[in-house]
């Protein structure tokens, strides 16, 4: 059946599973973190690798959980631009409104308390190797190197990894450049193409996409097709799959997110590619489970996780690396029973931590979207005919 006969997404069971998929894919980079900062690394420990060879192996899936977050990211972004253009609701303001303070509603004040918390740790002169990023925990780097107004200022607009690095010890945050960045390079690509304006209009766009791809770097772009993979998504048609397909993709998905890396199990094939590929053909089985999902024990907590997922990306790495430096301090520990009772509810607090920020924030998104919308001369919309 076609998806036009399907009840309204956010009705679905496909759109839970998205939000797991979300809230997953945040918590996983956050758990890898924490990981790399308590715990030693899998080789160094002396006695039982077994019984933790698969926590282990759970905490190294931080990157390939953005490669995940990109796929989405083009899904729900390129998927609204799409949709915007073929319903004559497209334009610039709307959309700047939209992606703006989606993204600077949580960035300003993850930036604001991540350069509290490491200040204050400067300051304090606690755990200054750690600091220093001469602990080789695999995240941590010089500290006071970043801690300054320019990259604070960089990072306000998405010039890190381009400009400068990330602000602080927030090391996570260049994914967002990279989410910013095609939030431009794909409307005004698209828009080159095929938009409702003049030929010099659109040369223009032609030109400024070109720009902003020579201009943020190989880097960047060198990922912009796995985003493209969940834009090719929304634009295929979806067709109902039954629960055990479901079921069938995520047992062959999972192995192999949990091999693949940047040094990879694919050969030759960037293993990024590869996991956005994988990635694209679960969300497609997942996005076919169109039937109505009230009353499912899932779907509340997916809901609940994926809702601040955002900040939880955000905003947990200062938090961690403090913790890490008032607990552990330079060293890493072994993962017994006494220090992981001690981890845990570390773990735990930073999710809450981040949490009670959502509240603030990420929450509000919809809010301070409709207040800066009373302010904003309305647009005119776009018509676009699809071709």
């Amino acid at each position: 059946m076609r998806s036009g006969s399907a009840p309204p997404f956010r009705l679905t069971v496909a759109s839970i599973l998205l939000d797991a998929l979300r809230g997953a894919a945040a918590l996983l980079v956050c758990i890898g973190h924490w990981r790399y900062f308590f715990f030693v690394d899998y080789p160094e420990i002396p006695m039982h690798r077994g019984w933790l060879f698969l926590p282990y192996l759970m905490c190294t899936m931080g990157h390939q959980a953005v490669i995940v977050f990109f796929v989405l990211s083009g899904y729900l972004v390129g998927g609204h631009v799409l949709r915007a253009l073929e319903t004559g609701q497209w334009s610039w303001s709307n959309y700047f409104v939209q992606r703006g303070v989606r993204l600077w509603i949580v960035l300003l004040p993850a930036l604001a308390l991540g350069g509290i918390l490491d200040f204050a740790a400067l300051h304090f002169r606690l755990a200054p190797a750690l600091y220093a990023g001469q602990v080789a925990n695999h995240i941590t780097f010089n500290v006071h190197n970043v801690l300054t107004w320019k990259t604070l200022l960089s990072n306000c607009f998405f010039l890190q990894t381009i400009a400068t690095p990330a602000f602080g010890s927030n090391a996570a945050l260049w994914s967002l450049a990279n989410e910013f960045w095609y939030y431009l390079i794909f409307p005004l690509g698209l828009l080159a193409l095929r938009g409702p304006y003049s030929a010099a209009k659109r040369i223009a766009m032609a030109i400024a996409c070109l720009c902003i791809c020579y201009g943020v770097g190989a880097g960047i772009v060198s990922l912009l097709p796995v985003w493209l993979l969940g834009v090719l998504l929304a634009i295929l048609p979806v067709w109902r799959t039954a629960a055990w397909m479901r079921w069938l993709a995520l047992a062959l998905y999972f192995p192999f997110f949990a091999a693949v890396s940047r040094d990879g199990i694919t050969g030759h094939f960037p293993p990024d590619y590869a996991l956005g590929l994988a990635t694209f053909g679960l969300m497609y089985v997942l996005l076919g489970a169109r039937e109505v999902a009230s009353g499912r024990w899932y779907e509340r907590p997916s809901r609940t996780l994926a809702g601040f997922s955002y900040t939880l990306y955000l905003v947990h790495t200062p938090m961690l690396m403090l913790l890490t430096a008032l607990l552990a301090g330079e060293s890493r520990w072994l993962p017994d029973a006494k220090h992981i009772a001690v981890a845990l509810p570390v773990l735990l607090f930073v999710v809450g931590y981040a949490y009670l920020i959502a509240k603030g924030t990420e929450f509000r998104t919809n809010e301070v979207r409709d207040w800066l919308r009373q302010l904003l001369p309305k647009p005119a919309a776009s018509v676009v005919t699809p071709k």
